[in-house]
């Protein structure tokens, strides 16, 4: 696959001059780069975007590295047997309508022609791949996501669409993108092994649907060797009977039972979550913390909500350390009476920025905790900005817990694009006894 990520001379058949079609939309990611030569192939237009245009790749006057085909499914064939004759060795087919829908027929087709001329494929049915550190993005995705340390491999384009859209609204970095889809030939072994030899990628998330049924130990083997230096997270889709038959409809995918995955997954030292928002929360909290270990301070404005968050670190296996008596002599003096005096540590409801930053000084002197989650509810006498100004200066690991609305969601804003893990809920605490 590093193959596919070191093009340099691309052909985009299908390259539309049509603003919103997806081949004009990657053809217009790809030229976001001068350092990469691209061509449109179009036999309708003599110009896509200012650059010649092709009617085909055979009249390209130069090598290609590269093909993304983007046409619709009948086409495929024609122009993937041009790739062929070009020596264009790698393809990525963002067209869908091929074994998902049922079209055994044309899939075969495909499957032969690459056999026939040893092209290697991506798809059918991806949204692309991205690789924010080389400044190409070869998909249909508008944006490019920040360079950072975490690679996403998701058999589906939508929830990869879905992947790419949150990194940008919460300021977190990728190092790879990689769309599988129907995985007709590249598949999650040949990702995971481009990954586990990228410098950039120390954390691996995958969405999974299905694994080809003779990969099985193939890809417990592999992840067992990178999981001994980065992390890999996972989610299995089509858990149920229903999700199941979904899965076929969707990448052709073949679901075994959840049972045998989540065995599969444990022997290859892979985190397996339930739903997207653990995903994103443990691939986030893993790119700022490698570790954050298991003693852990609650720090809250709201007693109830210390109550619950309480209960969340007990089910995730964290420890709630005693405070020791000499620091909270010394709490003593700076908080009013009534607060609660031992862990979760309820500093009240009137708490003004400057009373968690006293807080936080105190207890971090000692190295009696390994992180802090502060919890703030909006009240009326509440500085949610300031007090996330203050949290973000903050050397010691913290998870800024906001819950509310509107009148938090400009300071969880600042802290996200600052760098500190946000969650919105206490129930999200229980993520944390994965790390």
């Amino acid at each position: 696959m590093k193959s596919f990520f070191e093009a340099r001379r691309i052909a985009v058949i299908g390259a539309s001059r049509e603003p919103g079609k997806v081949g004009n939309v990657i053809f217009r990611n790809l030229l976001k780069n001068d350092n990469l030569r691209c061509f449109p192939i179009n036999p309708n237009a003599d110009y896509v975007e200012g650059n010649k245009a092709f009617p085909d790749v055979l009249s390209i006057p130069f090598p290609v590295d590269m093909a993304i085909i983007a046409v619709p499914a009948k086409i495929v064939p024609e122009v993937l047997e041009q790739c062929g004759k070009k020596e264009i060795k790698n393809v990525v087919i963002i067209s869908s309508g091929f074994n998902e829908s049922g079209n055994l027929e044309l899939t075969e087709k495909i499957e032969e022609i690459s056999e026939r001329y040893r092209i290697k494929i991506i798809g059918p049915n991806v949204l692309g791949i991205i690789n924010p550190y080389k400044n190409m993005n070869a998909s249909f995705f508008k944006e490019m996501p920040g360079k950072g340390n975490i690679a996403f491999i998701s058999q589906s384009g939508a929830v990869g669409a879905a992947i790419l859209d949150r990194a940008l609204l919460n300021h977190f970095g990728l190092s790879a993108f990689i769309s599988l889809g129907n995985m007709l030939q590249q598949d999650f072994l040949d990702a995971l092994d481009y990954l586990e030899k990228d410098l950039y990628t120390e954390i691996i998330v995958l969405y999974i649907e299905s694994l080809k049924p003779e990969t099985g130990k193939d890809f417990v083997e592999i992840c067992k060797r990178i999981s001994k230096r980065k992390k890999i997270i996972a989610i299995k889709a089509g858990k149920t009977t229903e999700g199941e038959i979904a899965a076929r409809t969707h990448t052709a995918s073949l679901s075994s039972p959840s049972k045998i995955y989540s065995g599969a997954f444990k022997q290859a030292g892979i985190i397996e979550v339930n739903n997207l928002e653990e995903m994103f929360s443990l691939a986030e909290i893993f790119s700022k913390y490698k570790k954050l270990g298991k003693k852990v301070c609650i720090i809250t404005n709201a007693g109830g909500l210390g109550v619950l968050a309480a209960d969340s670190c007990v089910r995730a296996g964290l420890k709630l350390e005693e405070i020791p008596e000499m620091v909270l002599l010394e709490l003593d003096k700076i908080l009013p009476f009534g607060y609660s005096r031992r862990n979760p540590l309820d500093i009240l409801g009137d708490a003004l920025a400057e009373r968690y930053e006293k807080v936080l000084k105190i207890l971090s002197r000692r190295n009696i905790f390994d992180f802090f989650i502060v919890i703030l509810s909006p009240q009326e006498m509440t500085q949610p900005l300031q007090t996330a100004d203050l949290l973000v200066k903050t050397k010691i690991p913290i998870v800024a817990c906001y819950i509310g609305g509107k009148s938090l969601q400009e300071a969880k804003k600042f802290l996200k694009e600052q760098g500190v893990i946000v969650i919105e809920d206490v129930s999200e605490i229980e993520i944390l006894g994965k790390i």
